[in-house]
């Protein structure tokens, strides 16, 4: 009987430690798979939202409890020694560092289970931990918007260009792009023909976004804040900058020459300076209405009331070597046909009224307002 009792006892002990084990190893499992599954939507997220990707070190170190150690584990032994003077006298005593002696079993056990648990997360097929190999995405947004958000409302970013978008008026903010002098030098052929119509962002809800039927039958076409001429190297790049936030209502007489050759000169900079930051958005600029007062009048097109801005302007940042502070200038045109022969020195302005009327906050850079830009006597069609 006593023999029968001990032999249930064991088969109950045994059957207790597997429960224990098996429980142990479902929930590493889980707590491996809640991880993967919470740094794949932090990287889709941090892309879209400019709070998250400041703070994505302090998000990736505190979900980082399967991750590599930054330091030795405290189990290496430590031969150097350390002297505190004692406050009575002049003697001093040596203090050991801790050694693999001193450790506890238990420290040395979630050591060992930590490093196993290590080896199976590079053994898996999906990507764990801060060190994916979409690290570019990022790398990239950091080198687009190198000298910072003018605002932070409703980022999006994109291959090319990260902007703001304003949900009222249907149209962006700011879109800011890192022009390169290498996109200039091959053409990708199937950029010979662009796309029939706009593309829809799908990240914005409909009710927000404009569509084509707003731009047929206006007095107004749509216009690239981020030009596709700069991007006929890639075509995806160059098919992105067709879609609708970075469309906004302009002029066809102002599209088709002084912003055409505004968007020549900033590729002339680009290739001699090797990269230029340009900023371009609308501005609504105040008008008089009677002796003391002003108010800001401006058109909308379609049912979706797509807002027709008074005025774009357009920032350009140029780095150039030995200087401390980039170069910087600043451009307002109406969105109104004008004279095609103007100067494009007629419409440099100080990028501190950009600020005030358009709610913004750039770079302060050294402000070239003196020297004339470079004209452009090329007025394609875009």
């Amino acid at each position: 009987m006593h023999f029968l009792d001990y032999k249930i006892y064991k088969i109950m002990y045994a059957t207790a430690v597997m429960f224990v084990l098996t429980g142990a190893g479902c929930f590493m499992l889980g707590a491996i798979a809640q991880q993967n599954i919470s740094y794949r939507r932090i990287r889709a997220i941090m892309l879209a939202d400019p709070y998250v990707f400041k703070c994505r070190q302090n998000i990736f170190k505190a979900l980082g409890f399967l991750g590599k150690p930054s330091e030795e584990p405290n189990i290496t032994t430590v031969h150097s020694t350390e002297t505190v003077e004692q406050e009575e006298g002049d003697k001093t005593l040596p203090i050991k560092s801790k050694s693999q002696a001193d450790t506890s079993i238990f420290t040395k056990i979630g050591l060992w289970s930590r490093m196993q648990a290590n080896k199976m997360v590079h053994l898996m097929p999906l990507p764990i931990g801060p060190a994916y190999d979409s690290a570019l995405e990022t790398e990239h947004v950091e080198g687009i918007m190198k000298y910072g958000f003018p605002g932070m409302d409703e980022i999006h970013v994109y291959k090319n260009f990260v902007l703001s978008y304003d949900r009222r008026n249907r149209i962006p903010h700011w879109v800011c792009e890192h022009i390169k002098n290498d996109c200039f030098t091959s053409i990708d052929q199937r950029t010979v023909f662009k796309p029939n119509e706009y593309i829809t962002d799908h990240s914005i809800p409909t009710t927000f976004c404009p569509n084509m039927r707003d731009f047929r039958n206006s007095d107004w076409v749509g216009g690239h804040m981020a030009s596709p001429q700069n991007y006929k190297c890639d075509y995806e790049r160059f098919v992105e900058t067709y879609k609708f936030p970075n469309i906004i209502p302009i002029s066809r007489g102002l599209k088709n020459h002084l912003w055409r050759r505004l968007e020549k000169y900033v590729e002339e900079l680009a290739k001699r300076y090797g990269s230029v930051y340009v900023y371009t958005g609308p501005l609504f600029m105040p008008q008089r209405i009677s002796f003391r007062n002003w108010a800001v009048r401006h058109h909308v097109m379609g049912m979706n009331t797509v807002a027709v801005p008074t005025h774009f302007f357009k920032i350009i940042i140029c780095e150039q070597d030995g200087d401390d502070l980039p170069t910087m200038e600043g451009f307002v045109v109406p969105n109104a046909a004008v004279d095609k022969e103007m100067d494009l020195r007629s419409f440099m302005s100080d990028i501190r009224d950009i600020e005030h009327f358009a709610g913004l906050k750039f770079y302060e850079g050294k402000q070239n307002l003196d020297e004339s830009p470079a004209t452009t006597s090329e007025d394609n069609d875009s």
